[in-house]
């Protein structure tokens, strides 16, 4: 299959703790799991686009955040770069990592992961991006819209600085002849890789975010059947749709 010039980044599908660091965590699997854009990995394994997947739990380093995103003072810190408490409120570590771990983290798998997709950008003569994720059905409790109940899809573009009006409707005609509903910005406007590899660089890209309630059981995990497949099936037409588009 022929692959057009779309990049797809997949930042938060891993579940992979190093041996090291999960000696030192209070958390189990399943909070690992259940914080994870489960099943990302999948929908966005666009065969006819070039994809990138991070290879670290996002509750280890998180790739789409700054890398200088750092707060050591805060014992509740729920974002950033490195996280010490989950986004529903349970500590991770028995003893918070320091920050020379956290930089050491930052430099084995963030920075490589930018590296090689501004690489992939370059090499592949690439006009526009896609970072693929999922969100849950309501928002956790230390979100700003704890409690509230999430649209199908959320697009985010960083307010428009990441790619145009055009652009970011057209796709949301797509999402919505298909069905489902859609907010733009809310309640996920997109981090570090729209910011750093898109509004920085004036290069097009937008955030997608499926409500994974559409294709799993927020309760056990499990995929509903046919729904990872069905959702790849629609970014499969939705990148041969830009590139034709754009």
């Amino acid at each position: 299959m022929k692959k057009h010039p779309i990049i797809v980044s997949i930042p938060h599908a891993s579940i992979f703790v190093p041996k090291d660091i999960k000696e030192n965590m209070i958390i189990g699997e399943r909070d690992v799991r259940n914080h994870a854009d489960l099943y990302t990995d999948e929908i966005y394994n666009i065969k006819n686009a070039h994809v990138l997947n991070a290879k670290i739990s996002r509750l280890i380093v998180d790739v789409n955040r700054a890398p200088d995103d750092i707060e050591t003072e805060c014992r509740l810190q729920v974002d950033g770069v490195v996280v010490r408490t989950t986004s529903d409120g349970k500590i991770i570590y028995k003893f918070p990592p320091s920050v020379k771990a956290i930089c050491s983290r930052i430099e084995k798998h963030h920075d490589t992961f930018h590296d090689e997709l501004g690489k992939k950008i370059e090499e592949t003569g690439a006009k526009f991006l896609i970072d693929g994720h999922s969100m849950w059905a309501i928002g956790p409790k230390l979100l700003k819209d704890a409690g509230e109940k999430r649209a199908d899809v959320c697009l985010g573009n960083r307010d428009y600085t990441s790619c145009s009006h055009l652009q970011t409707h057209f796709i949301k005609h797509f999402f919505e002849s298909h069905g489902f509903a859609v907010a733009i910005n809310v309640p996920y406007r997109g981090k570090f890789v729209l910011g750093f590899h898109c509004h920085r660089q004036k290069f097009p890209g937008i955030q997608i975010e499926f409500n994974r309630s559409l294709y799993l059981s927020e309760k056990t995990l499990s995929r509903k059947k046919g729904m990872t497949k069905h959702l790849n099936g629609l970014m499969e037409q939705l990148v041969e749709e830009i590139s034709n588009r754009f």
